[in-house]
């Protein structure tokens, strides 16, 4: 019996530390994920050099996580094996592939198509699913859009992403009166640090946004998942012009409208299409997923696979 256990003992070390080794070889030189966007690291390190602003944040969104804990528990539905199964399933499958925990999964009532992720150090992962969002994607598109929510838990994006949030939903002085956004902080938020924080979050969705495809079954996908958010979900299953689509971005890019994108913390659904087709022509993707990878596959280097992408994502840069 006790020569059992020791075997089992060593083998579950043996385990711990293929899986160990495993993992190490999916993080670049700067810790994050290997697929993780160039883009997303850089803008973060400007946004870490902020002054306080970090620790601020850290501390704001330590206690409104909590509070947020609450109401979802009170009000909307957890998932799990007995309760809707099959998105269980997908949330399983995601945090398997890429390696992390299996966050809490909520369905929430609420009939716009969205979805959302707070995680911070203090609270435990939580991804959000709009009712509107599960009634309209297919199972295939969920593990897409659950997938992206987990890229985020993945690279440690919760602190700066729910601070972003929150200036978006509450407003900078309405923050400030409900006590969700504190003077501290509403001083470190210049324009021009509110502007970086839109950047990076552009730049993170990217990052997710590949998370998304290394967890799906199907690029196509990937594709419609943001051709529904933006463009409704009238695209039902039909296939996205991907040519076409690239064409219109293009006469953007070169346009003086493009500005109005500084303000926006999402990119618009063109350039994260752009940007996910430039991800399915990279190496790291098929490290990841080698069993998409179809004959005569292009396959470019991630440095160069980033640099494509940056085209599209940099805003304040003519195409």
């Amino acid at each position: 019996m006790i020569e059992n256990m020791e075997h089992t003992q060593v083998g579950f070390r043996e385990y711990v530390q293929r899986r160990k080794a495993m993992e190490d070889a999916r993080l670049s030189g700067n810790g994050l994920p290997d697929y993780a966007f160039a883009m997303d690291y850089e803008l973060r390190k400007k946004l870490d050099s902020i002054p306080h602003l970090y620790s601020i944040g850290k501390n704001i969104c330590g206690t409104v996580a909590s509070r947020y804990m609450h109401e979802f528990n009170m009000r909307n539905l957890l998932v799990g094996p007995e309760q809707f199964p099959e998105v269980y399933q997908i949330g399983c499958e995601c945090a398997r592939r890429l390696g992390i925990g299996i966050p809490n999964i909520y369905i929430i009532d609420d009939q716009s198509i969205n979805a959302f992720t707070i995680a911070t150090d203090d609270v435990e992962p939580v991804i959000a699913v709009h009712s509107g969002l599960y009634e309209r994607f297919t199972l295939g598109e969920l593990k897409c859009v659950i997938g992206h929510e987990c890229g985020h838990i993945h690279n440690k994006h919760g602190i700066y992403n729910m601070l972003g949030s929150l200036l978006i939903q509450t407003g900078l002085v309405a923050g400030v009166a409900t006590g969700l956004v504190s003077s501290q902080l509403l001083s470190l938020l210049t324009m021009s640090s509110q502007l970086a924080l839109n950047a990076w979050s552009r730049a993170a969705e990217v990052t997710c946004d590949r998370a998304g495809l290394i967890c799906c079954d199907s690029v196509e996908d990937a594709y419609r998942v943001n051709a529904k958010f933006t463009y409704g979900a009238a695209f039902g299953e039909q296939a996205i012009n991907l040519e076409a689509l690239r064409s219109q971005l293009e006469k953007n890019m070169e346009s003086i409208a493009r500005f109005d994108e500084l303000l926006y913390d999402h990119p618009v659904a063109a350039r994260r299409i752009a940007a996910e087709m430039e991800f399915a022509e990279c190496e790291v993707f098929y490290r990841w997923r080698p069993e998409l990878k179809e004959p005569g596959a292009v396959m470019r280097p991630k440095q160069e696979t980033d640099e494509r992408c940056r085209r599209y994502v940099d805003v304040s840069k003519k195409g």
